[in-house]
């Protein structure tokens, strides 16, 4: 979904007030004029009556305050700046130079549609270029060019001169292996190129699946693939891609466990595929399955799947305040975990409505994100909405014996998850490691990306930055 078609200011409103709730009467002011609409008192109090339970701050210097009102669109949306930047209330004292003020047509079905208008204006927002574009020009600034160039990069696709692409020996032997071992799909992680033009390269009848951080760089009318899977925004090494596509594949059905498949990755920094692994599904994920037919609860949704794990990674890179952070989220079948668990805190949570709680909400991120230092695991629905944070796991069953290594919160995951159908993702604090855990047993491991070669300058810098 792009917004661009929703963006009823044609340039960035440059914001005079420091706070926000100065900020956002000024872009509430200048949206509703746009839209001929003369009442604005009642739009920044439900805006603001929603920021007073959560905060629309999503990082980056950047906030994405909404609401519904009477417009005849679906959505309509206008873009603020402040240079020196404007007091959010914001964890840490952040400042928001960027603000984009949302309003949802009033109706019920445009819940579903706001969530991936949401995440596609906070993807566009958090790109460095469209940043730059916006904060480093003075004068009037043309949002709607901004975002049309941004939405044409990320859609362009590069061909030869000839208008035939050249062949690609990875591609050319993955299609080739794939045929003669009688594969279901060929699974590419799509992030190791920049390019789209490997999928003019790999020749093959089969289906193609695509692994993708950033699905919007794909057409979801392109006939060459025949699916696109959201992959988690983190770095992994080529095992660890693998086993990304492999999972979410399966969460999807779009492979079974009796498929065999051929998967391609590369390294993102050279540009280029460089590995190819055939695999039987049965035989190398067979402990996928144990004492389960399918990847995932019954209740939980693939998207809700892919959403943690993406916020999972982002803390295990990230931490919080440069610190190491350890969590577990527990995913599904929630009726029966909370037999098993107990507040250790005040659940932050409660009583706000299951909208504001959507894991889907990427204006919860930070939110998530600061609540996982607390002790204690996060309870989320299969449908995405979260119950409860800071909270104690006491399971009556033990899971199978862990490792060496690893602690209290991977045999609580481990515990609750042979005691319950839930599924759970667990960051070790120690070593940032992400963890899978379904059935009392070690799903799946990814470890944190390691930074070799940085010289003592580049360390120095980063010391005093």
């Amino acid at each position: 979904m792009s917004f661009q078609q929703y963006l009823k200011v044609p340039t960035v409103v440059d914001l005079s007030s420091k706070d926000k709730v100065g900020a956002i009467t000024e872009l509430a002011q200048a949206l509703l004029k746009a839209l001929g609409k003369r009442r604005q008192k009642p739009i920044v109090e439900e805006i603001l009556k929603r920021e007073e339970s959560a905060s629309t701050f999503i990082g980056q210097g950047i906030a994405i305050p909404q609401t519904r009102g009477p417009i005849e669109d679906d959505f309509a949306v206008v873009v603020g700046r402040s240079l020196t930047g404007v007091n959010y209330d914001a964890a840490r004292g952040a400042r928001a130079r960027i603000i984009v003020l949302v309003i949802s047509k009033d109706n019920e079905a445009n819940a579903t549609r706001q969530v991936s208008l949401l995440s596609e204006i906070a993807y566009c927002f958090k790109s460095d270029i469209v940043r730059e574009q916006i904060l480093s020009v003075e004068g009037p600034v043309d949002i709607r060019a901004i975002v049309s160039s941004f939405d044409q990069t990320q859609r362009k696709r590069k061909r030869s001169r000839s208008g035939k692409p050249a062949s690609d020996p990875v591609l050319t032997s993955a299609a080739s292996l794939a045929r003669d071992i009688k594969a279901r799909a060929i699974v590419v992680f799509a992030d190791a190129v920049r390019e789209n033009d490997f999928l003019d390269k790999l020749r093959t009848r089969l289906n193609v699946l695509v692994v993708t951080a950033n699905k919007t760089r794909f057409s979801q009318d392109d006939k060459r693939i025949a699916a696109c899977i959201q992959a988690p925004p983190f770095k992994v090494s080529r095992i660890g891609q693998i086993k990304i596509g492999i999972l979410l594949a399966l969460s999807r059905n779009l492979i079974s466990r009796h498929d065999k498949v051929v998967c391609i990755s590369g390294n993102s920094k050279s540009g280029q595929f460089d590995t190819m692994v055939a695999l039987d599904i049965a035989r190398e994920y067979e402990f996928f399955f144990t004492a389960s037919q399918t990847i995932l609860p019954g209740d939980v949704k693939p998207e809700v799947l892919e959403r943690v794990l993406g916020i999972a990674g982002e803390i295990a890179v990230e931490g919080r305040e440069g610190k190491p952070t350890g969590t577990i989220f527990v995913l599904g079948d929630t009726n029966t975990v909370n037999l098993f668990a107990r507040q250790l805190i005040i659940n932050p949570f409660r009583g706000y409505s299951e909208a504001e709680r959507s894991i889907m909400d990427p204006g919860l991120d930070e939110t998530i994100k600061e609540f996982a230092s607390i002790d204690g695991a996060f309870v989320i629905t299969g449908d995405g909405v979260v119950l409860s944070a800071g909270t104690y796991l006491r399971p009556d069953a033990e899971g199978a014996p862990l490792p060496s290594g690893f602690g209290a919160r991977h045999v609580a995951s481990a515990g609750i998850t042979a005691c319950t159908k839930a599924l759970a993702i667990t960051i070790s604090e120690s070593t940032g490691t992400v963890t899978l855990f379904r059935n009392g047993q070690i799903m799946m491991s990814l470890s944190k990306p390691v930074v070799r070669g940085q010289s003592t300058v580049e360390k120095v810098l980063e010391t005093s930055g």
